[in-house]
């Protein structure tokens, strides 16, 4: 049976670009016949003799998540143990991918979303803009339950927006109030700024950021973690959903 591809998960405090320049040094002294390449957020170490690959990527701005193909999987662990070893990167989940299993059955995020849109209740107090509808259609999250239970307490929420007597009252209060957890009001400085496109969407013809947020699962993957990236808009008193999907980067 042919060994499974490697899949490790790194934290790093380092900035990205110096990773990456690490991560090509780290490589060239300890492989031969190699050939590095850097990307924006990749350093790609290709083998000559037959092309295969190992992808180091900064997943995000502290998660270097890292692949190989089964033949490359122990060259690109003694890179990471260097790694580790000179303190550039702390390990987060290392292991190789265990066999397949058949996957627990679940309803796809657009499904589920298009069946609350349908509803008269939601179509009173949300409105779902167009990139969080594509953003959905591609939405691999598979907590189906989480995401319905989610979504019903986004329409708490925005009734308990609309209602005058909680004008004063902070959103933070109001998420709990309707049972949202991992809720936040605003986004970091670095999101709002260097990965401001993943927060953004067109509304009344005016690209903007959507500050208020909700995360659902917990990880990496998009399978098992998601975002809603949203906002209050008081003239319609309405909750705007901007995107629907990954994570966004910085936060």
């Amino acid at each position: 049976m042919q060994p499974h591809p490697l899949c490790l998960n790194y934290r790093y405090d380092l900035p990205g670009r110096r990773l990456l320049e690490a991560i090509k040094a780290t490589a060239k002294s300890s492989l031969s016949m190699i050939g590095t390449t850097l990307e924006a957020s990749a350093a790609i170490v290709t083998f000559l003799a037959d092309s295969s690959t190992i992808s180091f990527h900064l997943a995000s701005a502290h998660h270097l998540s890292v692949r190989a193909s089964s033949k490359r999987s122990s060259e690109a662990q003694r890179i990471c143990r260097q790694l580790v070893g000179r303190n550039v990167i702390q390990p987060l989940h290392e292991k190789l991918s265990g066999p397949n299993k058949d996957p627990k059955p679940f309803r796809l995020a657009h499904e589920i979303l298009a069946e609350h849109m349908a509803k008269a209740e939601w179509q009173e107090h949300i409105v779902v803009l167009p990139e969080a509808w594509e953003e959905a259609q591609a939405c691999p999250f598979e907590h189906d339950g989480t995401l319905d239970r989610t979504l019903k307490g986004l329409v708490a929420f925005a009734k308990l927006k609309a209602d005058p007597a909680n004008t004063l009252k902070h959103d933070e209060y109001l998420a709990e109030q309707a049972g949202l957890g991992h809720f936040g009001a605003d986004l970091g400085q670095q999101a709002k700024t260097k990965f401001a496109a993943d927060y953004s969407a067109t509304y009344q013809g005016i690209v903007r950021l959507f500050p208020l947020h909700v995360t659902l699962g917990k990880g990496f993957k998009p399978q098992s973690c998601m975002s809603i990236y949203m906002d209050w808009d008081s003239t319609t008193q309405k909750l705007l959903l901007a995107r629907f999907g990954r994570h966004g980067r910085g936060a």
